[in-house]
Parts: structure tokens; sequence; C-alpha cells
């Protein structure tokens, strides 16, 4: 195993209150390559909370893009646009399909998506929406890949099923080794980014990284990872937003 990872999703009081379920979803795996080289697969999503199925939909599409991505990994595929876009187009043909089904509008199904694949010595990273990615940046720090995504209004967003053509995806690709990444949802983006300079929080990141670093064992990392889950549940980060919240972070064994 070559990072250690710990990703949570919990439901906000907003949501609570009303008997919601969490909308959100996050998902990651370890993908082998057929010349036995690993890859970290990571997905992260946000249920629309005006869409009627939101807590499916962010489900659905975190499990089919880890899907899809292991499949192409495990068989030597090079995940490029054309893969990318392949799967997306895959993935909205499967919400079509489960909104004729239920004989729901599309748009009953709307959410984001974030992700990334983490080779040895590259990566890929792709976003259709709000929250962000961050990575290490080599000199202690963090940077996004994007700024969230939002439309007119700060509370405005795009949505996997928004175009089938995904003229609102973004992706990029580096030929250099990423050591930590960290996925957030809208939830966490006043407290992780800091608008004023539109820059990571940095505290925010070098503290939990710190713990996750340290980690020497799956037991330990476990042990974080239950950690993780109560801290976004809990009164210091209920404090300043009412959303779900997801988090995942992951650091390389070697970065220690």
């Amino acid at each position: 195993m070559t990072w250690k990872t710990i990703g949570q999703s919990v439901a906000g009081t907003s949501h609570l209150q009303t008997g919601k379920t969490c909308e959100d979803a996050v998902r990651y795996t370890i993908a082998m390559q057929p010349d036995g080289g690993e890859a970290l697969v990571c997905c992260g999503s946000d249920g629309a909370g005006s869409a009627k199925f939101a807590a499916d939909a962010s489900a659905f599409l975190t499990c089919q893009m880890i899907g899809l991505l292991c499949a192409a990994i495990n068989a030597g595929d090079e995940v490029d646009v054309a893969a990318l876009l392949g799967m997306f187009e895959q993935v909205y043909d499967a919400f079509v399909e489960k909104a004729n089904q239920a004989g729901e509008p599309l748009n009953e199904f709307s959410c984001t998506l974030l992700g990334c694949v983490l080779y040895e010595g590259k990566a890929a990273f792709f976003q259709i929406g709000d929250g962000a990615i961050i990575r290490d940046d080599a000199n202690g720090g963090y940077v996004t890949v994007w700024w969230p995504q939002n439309g007119e209004y700060s509370n405005t967003t795009h949505f996997f099923i928004d175009d089938a053509a995904f003229a609102n995806v973004k992706m990029q690709f580096i030929n250099q080794p990423v050591a930590e990444v960290g996925i957030f949802t809208d939830g966490l983006q006043m407290l992780a980014l800091n608008y004023d300079t539109m820059t990571v929080h940095q505290p925010f990141f070098t503290s939990m990284f710190k713990w996750l670093r340290k980690a020497k064992t799956q037991d330990d990392t476990n042990i974080l990872d239950k950690k993780l889950a109560d801290f976004l549940a809990g009164d210091l980060i209920n404090g300043r937003t009412d959303d779900d919240k997801t988090l995942l972070l992951a650091t390389r064994l070697m970065h220690e």
C-alpha cells in the first residue's frame, strides 16, 4: 500500500433538523496496474439540496466512477481526456435510465463530482461543480487544483447531469508525483479556503495531514478516519456550516 487515506461524509445540521440523510458521498480505493504498480482513485460528490434523489445520485455517481476508473487502470488503459469523457458518458446514460425507471425528471438526480487518480509519477484530476481538490505545493503548503465552480450566485453551481456534452467539466493531467491530496464538498469551502486571497486556509490542513503522516498501521489510520467523522460532526464545524460535509485526505507512505 503506497497511500494512507481517510474520508468521511457527514450530514449537516440543517439536514438533520428536517429529517434528511447525508446527501454527500465519498469513495476511494487502490487500483492495481498490470505491471504491479498502484494508483489511488478518489471520488466525492454533493447531491443538490433541491434534488429529490440527491443522496442516491451522489452515492451512485461515486460508485460508478470508481468502478470505471479501476477497470481502466486494471487493464492498463490511459486515464486521459478521451477515457474520462467516455466514462462520464456511460454514467450519464445510466442516470438517464435511472430517471426513466423512476418516472422522474433527470434533474432530480443532480450532484457534483470531484475526483483524482494518483499514480507513482503522475496524476489526473477532474471536477464538475463546486467543492475543491487541494494538493501539496512541494513547499510544505497546499494549493487548489481549481477554485470552486459557482454560478452567477454563490449558492449555485454546475451538476453532472446538466450537460450531456460535459462543457462544464474541468480536467488536469500532470507528469509529476503528488505527495498529498484533499477533496472536500462545498459545506467546508468557507472553512478550508480563504476567499479574500483565493488561497487554501493552510492551518485547516496542516494539522490533519500531520496526524495522518504519523499513522503507522492500518489500525491507526482507521482511528483517524473515525476521528475525522467526529470532527466533521462536532460543534466546531457545525458552528460554521449547517450543510453536509465531505472531506478526504490522502498522503503517500513515503511522505513522512
